[in-house]
């Protein structure tokens, strides 16, 4: 029992193993195999599904996953002797956005060049994996399935740019500012890629309502293509295929709207001619049209117009120099061509007997840079100028406010220094000083003497007024030709004040019964007030 117990406690003792896989090693391993891991299993239960449904034998459903993920890449393949080279764009878009928002997370705005380097690389590293395993599956299973092996250089150089380029924006995102700042690169540089790619996608979007429309147009030839697959499943797989194949047919819409050519198979259209020619027999091309509908055509190249236009809006909001702005529209307008360019190269491609199904690449760039940049720059330059003028008038007012400032600064000032200037005035106030009551022996005059004192007017409003004194002020003498008698009668009448309201009686001499004026009750107030200096409180 006492032996477990030690050998218990020792256990105890002992450090937790740290863990050998650090914080940041494993967001890589997560970058890497994530994305890549999440396509092959959805990879795999797209394959198993359609065969089965199709009741498909399974002894080449490794080579059909190992074909669907070179197909997920853009890699050309080639099917019973015949070249498969248009891929559809949607999934392998989605798997670039998941690619981008991976590589996103896994970084900070400062995080270093090298750090972002090693998460690019981690992005590349297992989908490259991933290729190699699949060439060696396709290789093997070419003996006994109808797809050949494609290109190995082709193969890897599409998988290494799909996700360089898709972890490389991921990562800009979040530290092309700060890297720009530390390169010393222009202030407006990283504020320009968001319009470009809002005029990429407003463009793409445009073309993609453009190509709905027509197939709607069209819808009874679309109707009879889909009507061909035979059956529920039939149908469905072809609705599948047409809706993956949507974003090919919507970059084409977009080069036809630059007016630009779009070639599918034998025929050739854009907004001006329209060359008739055999076209593949997939729903989604049910809506390519056979001649020219009116001569309104050309009134789709105002939709470019327009978002060469947003462009210019977008570039002058950034509140730049007239300089600076030009170059802002010029760089968008750049970005958005190449990635158009991008976009149409990987769109298209051949298709069989039917020859090439696309558009050109650098003409759909340098459309797409010349129908933004020069609506754009127009645009771009009137805000501009507008801007220079609310800059100056928002200076002028600026000055204005600045001086205007001065008179409330003071006037601040001057209030509080009234203020205080105001409590030292309480402070400084006057103390209340009032008269004492006779000595004992101070006998006031009756008679002749006090009627001659109540006579006096002039001596008794003194005799008030100076109640309230500075405590540095004199104490009032009495007038000339006034005896200490009648000073001390002006004392009796203010003591007599303190008491009741006078009452008139037969004892009491004529002038004291005459004591109702404005004078005698404000002595009245004052009557029982205390003797001596008092300062008043607040």
């Amino acid at each position: 029992m006492m032996t477990s117990l030690l050998g218990r406690g020792s256990r105890r003792d002992v450090p937790t193993r740290p863990d050998p896989i650090s914080g940041d090693a494993r967001a890589l391993v997560g970058v890497a195999l994530r994305p890549t891991g999440a396509a092959i299993v959805l990879l795999s239960a797209v394959v198993l599904v359609t065969l089965v449904s199709s009741n498909s034998d399974l002894t080449g459903a490794i080579g059909a996953i190992a074909t669907s993920w070179f197909a997920l890449h853009q890699v050309s393949l080639t099917i019973t002797d015949a070249p498969l080279g248009i891929l559809p764009l949607l999934p392998t878009a989605v798997l670039m956005w998941v690619v981008a928002r991976g590589c996103a997370r896994v970084v900070e705005p400062d995080t270093s060049a090298r750090e972002a380097a090693k998460v690019v690389g981690a992005a590349v590293a297992g989908p490259l994996a991933a290729t190699l395993i699949a060439l060696a599956v396709v290789t093997d299973a070419s003996a006994v399935t109808p797809i050949s092996s494609p290109n190995a250089g082709a193969a890897l150089a599409w998988v290494v740019a799909i996700h360089a380029l898709a972890a490389g924006a991921g990562v800009v995102s979040v530290v092309g500012r700060t890297r720009c700042a530390a390169l010393g690169a222009p202030t407006w540089l990283p504020s320009v890629v968001r319009p470009a790619v809002r005029a990429a996608v407003s463009l793409f979007a445009a073309g993609s309502v453009l190509a709905l429309a027509s197939l709607l147009w069209s819808w009874s030839e679309v109707g009879d293509l889909l009507g061909e697959g035979g059956g529920v499943v039939g149908v469905l797989g072809l609705t599948v295929v047409s809706v993956l194949y949507l974003p090919n047919v919507a970059v084409g819409g977009v080069a036809v709207l630059l007016g630009g050519t779009a070639n599918v198979g034998g025929t050739s259209l854009s907004l001006f001619e329209i060359v008739a020619g055999p076209v593949p027999p997939v729903p989604v091309l049910g809506g390519v049209p056979t001649e020219l509908a009116g001569p309104a055509w050309p009134v789709l190249l105002l939709v470019p117009v327009a978002v060469g236009a947003l462009l210019g809006r977008d570039c002058g909001r950034l509140r730049l120099s007239l300089q600076d702005t030009a170059f802002a529209v010029l760089t968008a307008a750049g970005v958005a061509g190449v990635l158009a360019a991008a976009v149409g190269f990987a769109a298209g491609g051949e298709l069989g007997a039917y020859g090439f199904v696309g558009v050109e690449p650098w003409a759909l760039g340098l459309l797409t840079f010349g129908w933004l940049v020069l609506p754009g720059l127009a645009v771009a330059a009137v805000l501009a100028r507008r801007n220079e003028s609310d800059e100056k008038f928002e200076e002028t007012l600026d000055e204005g406010a600045g001086e205007a400032e001065v008179s409330p600064s003071a006037s601040g000032e001057l209030g509080a220094t009234e203020e205080f200037a105001f409590e030292v005035k309480r402070l400084e106030l006057p103390s209340m000083r009032y008269r004492s009551e006779p000595e004992p022996d101070a006998v006031t005059a009756d008679g002749p003497d006090a009627d001659g004192a109540d006579a006096r007017d002039p001596a008794v409003e003194d005799a008030l007024e100076a109640e309230i004194v500075d405590d540095e002020t004199p104490e009032p003498q009495p007038a000339d030709g006034e005896s200490e008698a009648e000073a001390l009668d002006v004392v009796e009448v203010e003591v007599a004040a303190g008491g009741e309201d006078p009452v008139d009686s037969g004892d009491s001499p004529d002038g004291v019964s005459e004591k109702s004026s404005a004078r005698e009750r404000a002595a009245d107030a004052e009557g029982d007030l205390p003797d001596g200096p008092v300062t008043p409180r607040d």
